[in-house]
């Protein structure tokens, strides 16, 4: 094992007791999220002081600068605790990382005075920009904003405006929240505690060193750049898609930590049985959505790990690994989510008390599930599609 092997080794392992330290406070200020459709201030402050936060920000800004398997373990280990901060954590790293692309002015701005800054980020080209003196001007509507009550900074997809006949141009703006106005939408089954509103833009003026060609905030011509530390070559939007099945494999290892640990406590109505244990479907059913949820782990561990070696190396990984890397994340919240079925079954009607934890994984994870870079028949047909050389459907991989 290298020495920069051993470090990140040892960085890992101290930020999962981080997370376990504020998981306590994570976890009881779930119902509050629930009610109010934001993280609580004690959760945010966990967040801070854990620096959990700061995983994918770079060294030189102060940031803890961890690869991709580091977040994807945090990120399991806090779905145990609230699946909703857990998401929030994986958007702010990264749209951190994301920042990483402008230039070193911009993150001199971002990052200069605060190494613990939060950024946010939504790609739909929802928004338009407009030339004007110095810059432009940024209008539109960005739903699914997840975090944006809590961060200070926003990555917003937009097209410029050009002349007539021009082929469209697509830019990645970055504005401070405080310039936005913020619409109340998020009304979910699931997830509510992400406050996923909608950020809004009316003729706001960016200057032009924090708009970026979209093709250079998300292209992966950065990954063999050997000037770069490695986080800073991976390929960011196949790094993303696997932290954000990370969140919901957490939640799945969570519900079946729980439906293990409430088992002997329970008989099955209207049997014999005083324990589930003593029922022999009982077992053999968990045993198989046990290793589902383990099938789902083995996927996203496998992305990540392709992820941060080829970014060690300076290796740019073929679009045929890429589109496994969708398959894989795909592939991993499908497991989840049927093993999630499976294990409320397993539970009994009670699962679906407003006062049981699993609900509240079932209903959180499935939501995340549905984000459409975790699209499970998309991941499949790129998967399958590259056997056969077919044109890629996702054009930012």
């Amino acid at each position: 094992m290298t020495n920069s092997q051993t470090e990140e080794k040892g960085l890992r392992a101290e930020l999962l007791e981080r997370v376990h330290a504020i998981g306590p406070v994570l976890a009881d200020g779930v119902a509050e999220g629930d009610r109010t459709r934001r993280l609580p201030d004690a959760s945010v402050r966990a967040v801070d002081e854990s620096q959990v936060g700061m995983v994918w920000t770079a060294k030189s800004y102060g940031g803890l600068e961890a690869d991709v398997r580091t977040l994807s373990e945090v990120t399991k280990a806090l779905s145990h605790y609230c699946p909703s901060t857990s998401w929030v954590v994986n958007n702010i790293n990264g749209s951190n990382l994301l920042a990483t692309r402008f230039p070193a002015r911009t993150q001199d701005e971002v990052f200069g005075d605060d190494p613990g800054v939060k950024l946010a980020s939504i790609f739909a080209a929802f928004g338009e920009v407009e030339r004007a003196e110095g810059g432009f001007l940024l209008t539109g509507k960005w739903p699914y904003s997840s975090g944006i009550l809590h961060d200070d900074w926003a990555i917003l997809g937009a097209k410029e405006t050009v002349a007539e006949g021009e082929p469209p141009k697509m830019a990645s703006v970055l504005v401070p929240v405080a310039d936005l106005t913020i619409e109340d939408t998020w009304h979910t089954v699931g997830m509510r505690g992400t406050g996923s509103h909608t950020a809004v833009a009316r003729e706001t003026f960016v200057p032009e060193h924090r708009v970026l060609p979209v093709e250079q905030q998300l292209g992966r011509g950065n990954t063999t750049d050997v000037s770069l530390p490695p986080l800073l070559r991976t390929p960011a939007v196949a790094a993303m898609a696997v932290i954000c099945a990370s969140v919901v494999v957490g939640a799945g290892q969570a519900a079946r930590a729980f439906v293990v640990d409430q088992a002997p406590k329970r008989g099955i109505a209207p049997t014999t049985y005083r324990s589930r244990p003593e029922s022999q479907t009982f077992v053999s059913s968990l045993g198989r959505t046990a290793l589902s949820i383990d099938a789902a782990e083995m996927h996203v561990n496998r992305a990540a790990d392709v992820i941060d070696e080829a970014a060690a190396a300076a290796v740019a990984l073929p679009e045929s690994e890429l589109r496994r890397i969708r398959g894989d994340v795909g592939q991993a919240v499908s497991l989840v989510t049927v093993a999630l079925d499976e294990l409320m079954w397993a539970h009994g009607a009670a699962a679906f008390s407003e006062s049981c934890l699993l609900e509240q994984y079932w209903r959180d994870a499935n939501t995340a599930a549905r984000h459409a870079m975790l699209n499970v028949h998309v991941g499949h047909e790129l998967y399958g599609g590259s056997f056969f050389d077919l044109d890629c459907i996702v054009p930012s991989l």
